[in-house]
């Protein structure tokens, strides 16, 4: 009975996987006159350059490209933006929802281009495609020595994958001093070389649609710390009479780097310091403030900590221990802002305030990040965008001190798979401010205060002694 369930689950598994995969393949009306693909991998994520040429080999006019990408980069895309070649022109770029199962079992994704007009029969265009994933390279060995270097392991397409025909490609991986090609294929023409900080490998004709036999497996010299900030809980707090902008910031961060192979030294520990260099662990943190911030903070679950400090606009925190591989921290920063810096006021009530994103440690990337706007008491949210994708937009209420209603208008936005680059986003909020609402509160609590005070001074001057008769 237990088989049969198995067998009933198991082919319940492939009926919804075959189901949500719905077999979408692109129609072959584009042709790849050029494919230029160029992979840095000096982060903790990866950042991938497309420079390709197409032509309209349909009938008819095309304006829509679809670029493949594999389950495990769609289902972690951090950036994607498309330029048109040469020219400072962005081109607007999404992921579409429709998948499809290839014969071997792989699902392919899709990054849907939708040029600024249609392309005739036989004309040409070139696409500028930046892409940014946290499918990073995985540590090789797992388990290393404090004092040994880190290497990372990385898989990807080595010819093109693409959903449509390529005349010509190549292929480049850069930001590392040293690759080194595991299970090379006997193929001279598939193989790469080494040139000071890049992995090069020769041009190839002629590649079919969907090619995914020849895996490039490679390792890679990596002596950094793989930070990912598990969870992060950033709260904004707007406030017009203070004129001011308070931020506090809650993380919570791994390092995703190789783990002690033989535990941890503090002897060993000071040796490697002395040395100077880059490793595998972390122990400080980096982090880009905006400009003129003031009232700085770092605390976690033991207290205040002392040791941090601010250089110009960037905050240097130094966490109570050393970060190693897949060691965890969590703490707490904050800090103030005037408000003029980031509210503009559109009409007599009406505000539109823009927040960045991100002021995060450098190098990192995000799992689970959750930014929350507390708009005054009495306010009204007219309006919510974001220059990245959200994944979910929630408007509360949330009583904070001295708030006698409903309390501060709660705007939360969460997102997944963000990294560091992401702080040149922004999160733009409009609200309305009725005067009468901003006279309010300050009113209502002098009146509190004031009848306070006067039921002490009627209470005090009733004479409570006994008299004797």
């Amino acid at each position: 009975m237990v088989n049969c369930w198995s067998w009933y689950v198991a082919a319940i598994c492939i009926f919804l996987r075959f189901g949500l995969c719905e077999s979408f393949i692109p129609n072959s009306s584009w042709e790849n006159i050029e494919y230029q693909k160029l992979v840095d991998v000096k982060h903790a994520y990866i950042n991938e350059a497309f420079l390709i040429t197409i032509k309209n080999i349909a009938s008819e006019p095309q304006s829509e490209y679809f670029l493949a990408l594999t389950e495990e980069i769609f289902e972690k895309i951090s950036l994607f933006e498309v330029q048109l070649a040469n020219k400072n022109v962005y081109v607007n770029a999404s992921l579409y929802q429709s998948k499809c199962l290839l014969d071997d079992g792989s699902v392919v994704g899709y990054g849907l281009i939708s040029l600024p007009s249609p392309i005739e029969p036989g004309k040409q265009v070139s696409l500028t495609i930046k892409l940014s994933h946290t499918a990073h390279g995985l540590p090789h060995p797992e388990h290393i020595l404090l004092k040994d270097a880190q290497n990372l392991r990385f898989k990807t397409a080595r010819l093109p994958f693409s959903a449509y025909y390529t005349r010509k490609a190549n292929l480049q991986l850069l930001g590392s001093s040293k690759f080194t090609e595991l299970s090379a294929p006997n193929d001279q023409s598939l193989r790469g070389t080494q040139r000071d900080d890049s992995y090069e490998f020769q041009s190839w004709d002629d590649i079919p649609p969907f090619e995914t036999k020849n895996q490039l497996d490679v390792i890679y010299v990596h002596d950094l710390p793989l930070i990912e900030v598990l969870k992060l809980k950033r709260d904004v707090w707007v406030s017009h009479w203070a004129s001011t902008l308070q931020f506090e910031e809650y993380y919570e961060l791994i390092n995703r780097s190789a783990k002690l192979k033989n535990g941890f030294s503090r002897l060993e520990l000071m040796q490697d310091q002395k040395n100077m260099r880059l490793s595998h662990y972390c122990s400080v943190l980096e982090m880009n403030l905006p400009e003129e911030s003031s009232e700085h903070y770092y605390t976690d679950l033991v207290g205040m900590v002392s040791t941090s400090r601010v250089l110009g606009d960037n905050l240097y925190i130094k966490p109570r221990y050393p970060l190693f591989g897949e060691w965890k921290y969590n703490f707490t920063v904050g800090w103030t802002n005037k408000l003029s810096t980031f509210l503009r006021q559109s009409s007599k009530e009406s505000f539109i305030l823009v927040v960045p994103l991100l002021n995060g440690p450098t190098d990192a990337f995000y799992g689970k990040s959750e930014i929350s706007v507390f708009l005054p008491e009495g306010s009204v949210l007219q309006a919510l965008d974001s220059s990245v994708p959200m994944k979910s937009a929630e408007v509360h209420t949330q009583k904070s001190y001295l708030d006698l209603n409903k309390g501060h208008i709660k705007v939360t936005c969460e997102f997944d798979n963000m990294i560091d680059a992401n702080r040149d986003g922004q999160i733009v909020v409009k609200y309305s401010y009725p005067s009468q609402a901003a006279y309010k509160k300050p009113l209502s609590v002098a009146c509190y205060i004031f009848a306070a005070l006067m039921s002490f001074f009627l209470l005090k001057s009733v004479n409570l002694n006994l008299d004797k008769k």
